[in-house]
């Protein structure tokens, strides 16, 4: 599908992101090209998505993606743990948000029209307990929360309206990246293959 000199680019690309004195400040000691997502995306429209591996020189192991201006790799033991395809869904969901909350097309800060108030009553309707929002978004007249919360004893985190969410337990590895990545990447993505 690529050759050399196409998955050296990619390759590339990574290894000057991870470079960049906002990431690790130092060129990784290796990069591979694992493969490459072709798919659509609302806003962004057709695109090849190129997932790489990198290990750092101090040892530090992970993945990345590389898509024109949105290269990004996520941080963190426990993300080395989600399988590529939920990593790729945590992307899609991150390279809508990112470039909207940077141009302010999305808020954070805003008095909730109802919407707060009806998916708290919904959680508690569901039996969730001690509730926390950490995290509010407001897309046109959308309003999405992030949260935390405790059902059936057990710790949950996840991200939704009173109309669709995600949730994920503690044992889930997504649990570890921004559960309103997930929810997104299922408005976002059109078609991925």
């Amino acid at each position: 599908m690529f050759g050399f000199g196409s998955k050296r680019s990619i390759e590339e690309k990574m290894a000057e992101w991870l470079a960049h004195p906002n990431e690790f400040g130092v060129r990784p000691a290796s990069v591979r090209f694992k493969r490459t997502y072709k798919g659509k995306l609302i806003t962004h429209g057709d695109v090849e998505i190129h997932l790489v591996e990198y290990r750092m020189p101090d040892g530090t192991a992970g993945r990345g993606f590389v898509n024109g201006p949105l290269t990004w790799s996520f941080l963190g033991g426990e993300v080395n743990s989600i399988s590529d395809g939920d990593l790729l869904l945590a992307y899609c969901g991150w390279a809508w948000l990112f470039p909207a909350l940077q141009g302010g097309t999305v808020q954070t800060d805003f008095v909730s029209a109802g919407e707060e108030a009806r998916f708290l009553s919904k959680k508690k309707a569901e039996g969730f307990e001690s509730i926390q929002l950490t995290s509010r978004y407001k897309i046109g007249t959308s309003e999405l929360f992030e949260f935390t919360a405790t059902r059936h004893g057990k710790t949950l985190k996840g991200a939704g309206d009173s109309n669709v969410e995600v949730s994920f337990g503690p044992d889930d590895p997504k649990c570890g990246l921004p559960s309103i990545y997930y929810l997104l990447a299922g408005q976002v993505i059109q078609s991925m293959r």
